[in-house]
C-alpha cells in the first residue's frame, strides 16, 4: 500500500508529510533483576539478587568474601559461612503465593525464610509454601560438598514443576506482548554501561542466575521471539568486538526463526552524556581526530561504528533483507540525528533513524519544581498534554530530514517522563504528584493522542517504555506497576491497548 500523505496540522502548519497508512507499535521490556516488579520466567530463581556472604558476627551481607565459579555458583563455604539469595523484595506482595518448587544439583543443603516455610526437602528437591504478604523470599545455601557444589538451582512457581523448561515463560508476561510487533531489549541486555568487549564476556545460560550486570543470556532472548512470533530489536554494546558483533550475529542467524526481521542498533542514547558510551565514543572520536569538538566527535563515531556493525550483520545474514539497521539520536536535538546521518553518507547504509518523544521531562526541572509540586493532577495532566503536543514540531523536523535520506522515523522508547532532575529528585510532594499523574484516569486520552500524533508527523514503529515497573523518585516508567496489576487499574496501559486497537 502506498504511504498516505497527510497535514500536520498538530503543530500549526500546512506541510505535507509522508507517513505510513498504519503504525505498529513495540515494547521496551523493563530489565531482569531482583528489583523488576515483572515477572518473566516461570523459574523465578532466574530473576534472583546475587550471592550476599554471610558469617557468623559479621553484618549481614557483609561475610567473608563467597568462593564463586566464574558462572557465579558457590564452589564451598568457609566455616560458619552461608551463601544467601534475594527474591522480589520490592514486590510488596505482588507475586504468586502457594507451593513453590526448588530444585538443584549437587550435594549439600538449601535452606529457605522470608515468606517461604519449607514443606519437604530432598536430596535434589525442596518444596517450600510461600506467602507474599510476609515480604521476599530468602533462600541460602548452608551447606555443600567441593567435590558435588550445590549448582543448577531452579526455583519454579506454582503449578509449573512439571513442564518450566517446554513453558519457561510466565503466561501473564507472555499475554501482555500479544499485539506488538517488536520488542526492544534494552535492559535486557544492561546495554546502558555495558562492560562487554569480547564474546566471552557475553552472559550465558549457564550463569547461576540472570538478572546480573551482563544481562540475559541471548538465547533467551532469540526464544522468546521465535515463541511469541515477534521481532527483536537488539542493542549491541558499545565497546564490543568485531569478533563480539559477528559471533552475535552468527547465533542469531542460526537459531532465530527465519520469518523474523532484526533490528540492530548500536549501544543506547549515546547522545547522552550520563552514560559511559558517550565518553567512550568521544574518546573514540577525538583518537580518531573526527572532529575537535567533543560532541561532534561522539555523534560521528557513533555513526561510523554503527555501520561498521551494520556491515557484519550484513555479511553474516548473506544481505540487508531480513535487517533492520537502526541509527539512534536525540529528540529535542535534530542536529544530532543530521550530523549521525550524514557522517560519510550514514544513511546510505540504514534504515531508520530513531529518536525518543518522551513529554514531561521538563516539568522535573528544579528551576519549576516548587511551582509544579503546587498543581494539582488535573493541572499536571493539561501540562503533559500540552508537553506532548509542543513535541510536534521537531518530530515533523524528523521525519521530513528521514524522508530526504531515504530513512524511516522510530521511536526507540516513548510516553510521559515525568521525573525530578538534579535537587529536584528529592522533591518528595512534587513525586507524589508525578505518581498520581501516572495513576490518574486522565493519562489514558493523553497516551491515545501522543501515539496519534507521533503517526500524523511521520513516525511509524514507537517502542513504547517500558511494560512493568514500579514507581520512585527515579521515574513512573511502567506501563503497569506490577505483574499482577489490573490493567483496568492501568491508564498508561489502557491507552496504549486503546491505540493498537484503533491499528486493526
Amino acid at each position: 500500500m502506498r504511504p498516505l500523505l497527510l497535514l500536520c496540522l498538530c503543530c500549526g502548519c500546512a506541510d505535507a508529510v509522508r507517513v505510513s497508512p498504519s503504525i505498529s507499535l513495540g515494547m521496551n521490556l523493563s530489565s531482569v533483576s531482583r528489583y523488576s516488579t515483572e515477572i518473566v520466567f516461570v523459574d523465578v530463581y532466574k530473576q534472583s539478587s546475587s550471592w550476599f556472604s554471610q558469617s557468623k558476627g559479621r553484618e549481614w551481607g557483609h561475610g567473608i568474601p563467597l568462593d564463586l565459579s566464574p558462572e557465579g555458583h558457590v564452589r564451598s563455604l568457609k566455616p560458619d559461612q552461608q551463601a544467601e539469595k534475594l527474591l522480589f523484595p520490592d514486590h510488596e506482595g505482588h507475586y504468586p503465593a502457594g507451593v513453590y518448587t526448588c530444585f538443584y544439583d549437587g550435594t549439600g543443603e538449601i535452606v529457605f525464610g522470608g515468606s517461604a516455610s519449607v514443606e519437604e526437602s530432598v536430596r535434589g528437591r525442596v518444596r517450600v509454601r510461600v506467602d507474599p504478604t510476609k515480604g521476599g523470599i530468602s533462600l541460602k545455601i548452608v551447606k555443600t560438598d567441593v567435590s558435588d557444589p550445590v549448582r543448577n538451582i531452579r526455583l519454579v512457581l506454582p503449578n509449573h514443576h512439571l513442564r518450566y523448561e517446554d513453558v519457561p515463560f510466565h503466561s501473564d508476561f507472555v499475554k501482555r506482548l500479544t499485539g506488538f510487533g517488536v520488542v526492544r531489549f534494552m535492559d535486557w541486555q544492561q546495554t546502558n554501561d555495558s562492560k562487554q568487549v569480547e564474546w566471552s564476556d557475553r552472559p550465558k545460560l549457564e550463569h547461576d542466575n540472570q538478572g546480573t550486570e551482563k544481562g540475559v543470556a541471548l538465547e533467551w532472548l532469540i526464544r522468546l521471539c521465535n515463541d511469541l512470533k515477534i521481532d527483536p530489536w537488539f542493542c549491541i554494546p558499545h565497546q564490543a568486538s568485531d569478533g563480539y558483533v559477528r559471533e552475535f550475529a552468527r547465533l542469531v542467524k542460526k537459531q532465530l526463526g527465519v520469518d523474523r526481521r532484526i533490528y540492530i542498533e548500536y549501544s543506547n542514547e549515546v547522545w547522552n552524556t550520563m552514560f559511559q558510551q558517550s565518553a567512550y565514543c568521544r574518546t573514540k572520536g577525538i583518537e580518531l581526530k573526527l572532529s575537535t569538538d567533543d560532541y561532534e566527535a561522539t555523534m560521528r563515531y557513533y555513526s561510523r561504528r554503527a555501520v561498521e556493525i551494520f556491515a557484519i550483520f550484513e555479511e553474516e545474514f548473506g544481505g540487508r533483507d531480513r535487517l533492520v539497521r537502526v541509527l539512534g539520536a536525540q529528540g529535542s536535538n535534530p542536529w544530532t540525528g543530521t550530523s549521525i546521518m550524514d557522517w560519510k553518507e550514514a544513511h546510505r547504509h540504514a534504515d531508520a533513524i530513531a529518536i525518543a518523544p518522551y513529554f514531561g521531562g521538563e516539568l522535573g526541572d528544579p528551576k519549576t519544581a516548587s511551582k509544579v509540586a503546587n498543581m494539582t493532577v488535573e493541572e499536571l495532566l493539561v501540562a503533559c498534554a500540552k508537553a506532548s503536543r509542543d513535541n510536534a514540531k521537531w518530530i515533523q523536523t524528523y521525519a521530513k530530514e528521514a524522508q530526504k535520506r531515504g530513512l524511516k522515523l522510530f521511536a526507540y522508547e516513548g510516553g510521559q517522563g515525568l521525573a525530578g532532575s538534579g535537587d529536584a529528585l528529592e522533591n518528595e510532594k512534587m513525586t507524589k504528584l508525578f505518581h498520581a499523574a501516572n495513576r490518574a484516569p486522565g493519562m489514558e486520552q493523553i497516551y491515545i493522542d501522543d501515539l496519534k500524533q507521533w503517526r500524523e508527523c511521520g513516525g511509524e514503529l514507537h517502542c513504547v517504555f517500558a511494560s512493568v515497573g514500579g514507581y520512585s523518585k527515579w521515574g513512573s516508567w511502567g506501563l503497569l506497576e506490577y505483574g499482577d496489576q489490573d490493567p483496568k487499574s492501568a491508564p498508561k496501559w489502557r491507552g496504549v491497548q486503546a491505540f493498537l486497537r484503533l491499528q486493526r
